[in-house]
């Protein structure tokens, strides 16, 4: 509640106390400042930076730092019925800050919730996920085949969620902007586009052993052996007129199933499983046009959606263990990954919107010092083309949220 007569004598008191408190917050938390009447701001800070050495045919040999991932995140609460979120990324193709998340929160129940903004639709695991929840270095993107609107993933929308059937049914269902005829002056960044065709989302996940393990309708790859986790999660997305070629445009629907089962070993350990196969139909049409780039000029094939939307099949299978001994401050977790995605025999070709089966195989190892929130990863990537030699990658990666 704002207070009336504050001199700005006290307004520099306040600034003062708050950032001391800012900077006296457990790093794992963030920062928490309170108004009082049930109201409070948390902040926070996620990075991953990584040193990547990539061999790829015909192209000389690759080496560079990059800043994969910067965010801040912001959390505002008005009371527990209404609350909102902020979020920014780091965008490195186009070295400035981009919007991530903008949305508003009605929090009435558990059981039903409505979250409108720009926000991330319900989709498979690995979206619910992100970059910052995986137990892999890279996100599984030859596998999970769901399309993004604006940065990883986020479109503009609504989502209606809630958490039922005694703390283990998860849903999720939405309602987006999806794919629009976005103009060089209105692309991804600058929030553009719009279609008279809602893109539909949905999502089902099924706790069977430990509920409550993960936040409203996302996920996570392992728990570091803290829970007993066996899931099982189906999703879907569709939208009329939702793949647009050069000429014309057709329906578009993907869906999935996905499973992840983490069993806890005596000392603090943990193994974990995970797979999932994907389905997407872009009614025999090659999903590739122009119109818009990122950088607000100029045609880019693909469009605002970051490239072709390619027809097929594919799955992801992982496994990891995380050794229960701590190794000076934290534990190590090896972990493999294989990818396989197969298109359609109408979309296997050279022409512009084709693709060829891809396989990709990651082996790596997660040096675990605080869960998500500091681990230091070393892996390996081989990924192979139909037509094509194989090309390999080492990363050495980092990543710490505050």
């Amino acid at each position: 509640m704002r207070k009336k007569n504050v001199t700005q004598k006290s307004l520099g008191l306040i600034g003062v106390a708050s950032l001391v408190s800012i900077l006296s917050m457990n790093a794992n938390a963030g920062a928490t400042i309170n108004f009082g009447d049930n109201q409070s701001v948390d902040i926070g800070l996620g990075i991953r930076t990584s040193f990547d050495s990539n061999n790829v045919p015909g192209v000389a040999n690759s080496k560079s730092f990059n800043v994969d991932n910067l965010r801040l995140y912001t959390n505002f609460k008005f009371s527990d019925l209404i609350k909102a979120t902020f979020n920014t990324e780091y965008n490195s193709s186009l070295n400035s800050i981009s919007l991530l998340d903008a949305f508003v929160q009605f929090e009435p129940a558990q059981a039903y919730n409505l979250w409108l903004g720009r926000l991330l639709p319900a989709a498979d695991r690995a979206d619910m996920e992100g970059p910052f929840y995986i137990t892999t270095w890279l996100y599984p993107g030859v596998s999970s085949v769901y399309k993004e609107q604006y940065l990883d993933g986020r479109d503009q929308g609504a989502t209606f969620w809630g958490i039922v059937g005694n703390d283990r049914l998860t849903y999720a269902v939405g309602a987006y902007q999806g794919m629009g005829k976005n103009g060089a002056v209105g692309n991804q960044y600058q929030g553009g586009g719009g279609s008279s065709d809602f893109m539909f989302t949905g999502r089902l996940n099924y706790n069977f052993w430990d509920t409550k393990v993960d936040p409203a309708y996302f996920a996570s790859s392992t728990y570091w052996g803290k829970h007993d986790v066996l899931a099982v999660g189906l999703a879907g997305m569709t939208q009329n007129n939702g793949t647009l070629s050069a000429t014309s445009t057709a329906n578009y629907s993907a869906y999935n199933i996905d499973v992840l089962m983490e069993k806890r070993i005596s000392g603090g350990g943990a193994i974990t499983l995970a797979g999932a196969a994907y389905k997407v139909d872009t009614s025999n049409t090659l999903a590739n046009y122009s119109g818009c780039s990122p950088t607000g000029g100029g045609a880019v094939a693909g469009g605002c959606w970051g490239g072709p939307t390619y027809q097929g099949h594919s799955y992801v299978a992982s496994i990891a263990y995380l050794f229960p001994a701590k190794l000076g401050y934290g534990k190590l977790q090896p972990y493999f990954q294989h990818q396989d995605f197969t298109p359609d025999a109408f979309d296997t070709g050279i022409l512009a919107g084709q693709t060829v089966r891809t396989v990709q195989n990651e082996l790596g190892i997660n040096y675990v010092i605080k869960g998500y929130d500091a681990k230091l990863t070393a892996a390996y990537t081989n990924t192979v083309q139909a037509g094509s030699s194989a090309s390999s990658g080492f990363i050495l990666g980092t990543q710490f949220q505050f």
